[in-house]
């Protein structure tokens, strides 16, 4: 029997066309964990809490530890997001066969264009064309982008072609490259108005919320009407479960935003 002080769990929600754990595992701060050990964390956070969405990169270092945590479930259980930074068909083409294979994956369920920096959207088309052409394939199940640049967040927006956006956002507006904490705020808005999935990082500004983690965490989670999924990068299970408290905490009124 897993302990009361564990026993919280993700809601499933619908980001874009997937069905994902409210809370996603941002993979980041694993890296350094013996793939074996690291994998573990991920698996016990997906089976003690319901958290199946896990975020990873081929810059992260921790391919290792998230095909590890893959070995314990049925493919479909686990919902698997990467990213690609190239502009090219060719450069997205390397990361997206990089990711598959050192993930033992047939398929990645999101595939995302990375950072896409201010004014370098039209530049990447042709990475995402590639992309649209492998998720016909089967190969990637849904396309989208990260920023952190509200403008690309609403041109993003108008392109019906993208399903999933992400960003920073924080109550400081700490990690924003490009426009205001509610210039971000509008963008992100528009997009979920259009049917966009909406996926928020640096929820703690890589650190420099962490002050006030409950306080941070409570500003971002009373936004849920227009963000679908909390990427939160935890570094261990006892991270994650108090972050989820907090979300909890919030549906069933026991905390003010």
């Amino acid at each position: 029997m897993i302990p009361a002080e564990q026993n919280v769990r993700a809601r499933q929600v619908m980001l874009g066309p997937v069905r994902v754990s409210q809370v996603c595992f941002g993979t980041e701060h694993i890296n350094r964990s013996v793939p074996e050990f690291g994998g573990n964390i991920l698996a016990d956070a997906a089976r003690l809490h319901g958290i199946n969405f896990w975020d990873t990169d081929n810059a992260y270092g921790s391919h290792t530890q998230v095909a590890e945590g893959l070995k314990h479930f049925g493919r479909e259980e686990i919902v698997i997001t990467s990213k690609t930074y190239g502009r090219s068909r060719q450069e997205a083409e390397y990361d997206l066969t990089r990711t598959l294979r050192e993930l033992n994956l047939s398929y990645i369920d999101i595939f995302l264009l990375h950072e896409v920096a201010a004014g370098t959207l039209k530049a990447k088309m042709p990475a995402f064309e590639y992309l649209l052409e492998m998720q016909k394939k089967g190969v990637i199940r849904a396309v989208g982008l990260s920023t952190h640049c509200a403008p690309v967040i609403s041109a993003a927006a108008d392109i019906p072609e993208i399903q999933i956006v992400c960003a920073p956002f924080n109550r400081e507006g700490s990690r924003i490259e490009e426009g205001t904490l509610s210039d971000m705020e509008a963008a992100l808005r528009k997009a979920h108005d259009k049917g966009k999935g909406v996926y928020v990082i640096k929820v703690l500004g890589k650190g420099e919320l962490t002050y006030d983690i409950p306080g941070a965490l409570r500003w971002a989670f009373a936004r849920r009407e227009f963000i679908d999924v909390y990427n939160l990068g935890v570094a261990n299970l006892s991270e994650a479960r108090e972050n989820l408290a907090v979300l909890n905490a919030l549906y069933d009124g026991e905390v003010r935003a």
